[in-house]
This record gives C-alpha cells, sequence and structure tokens, in this order.
C-alpha cells in the first residue's frame, strides 16, 4: 500500500493527502477519529507526518474507500498503536460498550442478591 513519496523523515499534510487521493480535511477529520494518527507539528503549526503514520493513511484509506468499512469498522480493525488486528484477534476484544454493558447487568444482579438476603 505504498506510494511513491520522496524518502525524507517528514512529509506536509499537501503531499500525503495528495498521496493518499485525499483532501487535506478529511486528514484533519481521520486524525480526530483515530488515536494512532497523531502527526507531530512544527513550530509553526504545520503537520509533519512520519513514513509510518502515511502508511497508516493509506491502510485507513483502503480500509474506507476499497473496503468499504465505516470509522468503527476501522477503528476494530487497526489498533490504537496502529497495528493491523487480525480477524481472530478482533473477535478477542471487548470494546468500551461492551464493557459497559457488563457491567450494568452485573451491578443489576448483584443487587438483586442483596435484596434476596
Amino acid at each position: 500500500m505504498s506510494t511513491i513519496l520522496p524518502d525524507k523523515l517528514y512529509y506536509k499534510i499537501g503531499e500525503v493527502a495528495e498521496a493518499a487521493k485525499v483532501k487535506t480535511s478529511v486528514l484533519r477529520f481521520w486524525e480526530s477519529e483515530f488515536v494512532f494518527l497523531k502527526p507531530d507539528k512544527s513550530t509553526s503549526g504545520q503537520r509533519l507526518y512520519t513514513k509510518r503514520e502515511v502508511d497508516l493513511i493509506l491502510k485507513v484509506r483502503h480500509l474506507l474507500y476499497e473496503e468499504k468499512f465505516t470509522i468503527e469498522g476501522v477503528k476494530k480493525r487497526i489498533s490504537s498503536k496502529g497495528m493491523l488486528i487480525k480477524s481472530e484477534e478482533r473477535d478477542n476484544v471487548v470494546s468500551a460498550g461492551d464493557v459497559s454493558g457488563l457491567l450494568d447487568q452485573l451491578r443489576h444482579e448483584l443487587k438483586e442478591i442483596r435484596n434476596m438476603l
């Protein structure tokens, strides 16, 4: 999924947007949605992406546009550290919403037990 980019330490948002074939506003939106996309900023506030971040952006683009994943689907597919999660590993991951529901159910059952005592 790599693209032809010059070999350097950092890439500006315009270069990354062009390589990913998306608008810069899309990249800024993805930064707000995906915790693994946090580019450094220069002293003037310019976003500076590493080669690893560019590769992650290309993975996100592929999942969203070619594989037709939703934003939530991509979040489940790529870990917070930016690692691709295999389907069997994904099945073992419990989301925050699942944990919250389990805790509510447990709390309710414990109250019922307390009332019986």
